[in-house]
């Protein structure tokens, strides 16, 4: 007799406090059979749900000699497997899936294979540190539009710092999400291009966690205040009008 198929459900777990769970994320936590998670997600999420899931970490460690081309296929077959099992399967992702999170290249895999799939949207970690830190992200007369940027992007000379700095000078503000060494390189880059436009930093370390922590400065102080700040990763930067 053939096992029964469900559908793969890729959750987004949010920034990582169980309250921010979406209703549906927590029911497919709680009812999953096999719970593939990214790192970013701690356990206390996973304790929240009452899952008796099995889990398995499948996010790729700072330093690990094992490529993302391999780690990712590696994901891919646990999913496939868990499918033909009969198994009620979560990839869960931190924050949305669909947010920086590779969740498209699993879903093309799953379609490839004709594997049934959903999405469940999560809380995607920019717009959770706005809300705690206080930030508006949009506000009238002053900021029009939000662009959310990935951390890759800003750590070299293809960042597209002039279109960010065009984009603050008419009203947007920019979430990053990217370490400290990037912001590091990033701010002056964009101080040169705005030496008339007062920018604001907020930097929200571990949103939503008990060790959340926030600082702000304005463009020109950053670096020195995120210095005596050592906040632990990981980090969210939100650039805005001052």
């Amino acid at each position: 007799m053939s096992a029964v198929r469900h559908v793969v459900s890729i959750v987004g777990a949010g920034p990582g406090d169980p309250d921010l769970l979406t209703r549906r994320a927590f029911t497919r936590i709680a009812e999953a059979d096999l719970v593939l998670r990214d790192l970013l997600v701690p356990d206390a999420l996973l304790e929240a749900t009452g899952t008796r899931a099995d889990i398995v970490d499948v996010g790729r460690r700072c330093g690990a000699a094992e490529s993302q081309q391999v780690r990712q296929a590696r994901i891919n077959a646990a999913m496939q497997a868990g499918w033909a099992e009969g198994r009620r399967v979560v990839r869960l992702k931190s924050g949305d899936p669909l947010v920086f999170g590779r969740a498209a290249e699993e879903a093309r895999f799953l379609a490839a294979h004709d594997i049934p799939f959903e999405f469940v949207p999560g809380i995607t970690a920019g717009l959770a540190a706005a809300s705690l830190a206080q930030v508006p992200l949009t506000e009238r007369h002053r900021a029009s539009a939000v662009l959310f940027c990935a951390g890759q992007l800003a750590d070299g000379d293809s960042a597209p710092v002039a279109e960010w700095a065009g984009l603050l000078r008419g009203g947007t503000t920019l979430v990053l999400y990217m370490g400290l060494r990037a912001l590091n390189a990033l701010a002056p880059r964009l101080r040169v291009l705005l030496p008339d436009v007062g920018v604001e930093v907020t930097a929200v370390s571990q949103v939503s966690l008990p060790g959340q922590l926030r600082v702000s400065a304005p463009l020109g102080e950053i670096e020195d205040v995120l210095a005596k700040a050592a906040l632990p990763q990981p980090v969210v930067f939100i650039l805005g009008p001052a």
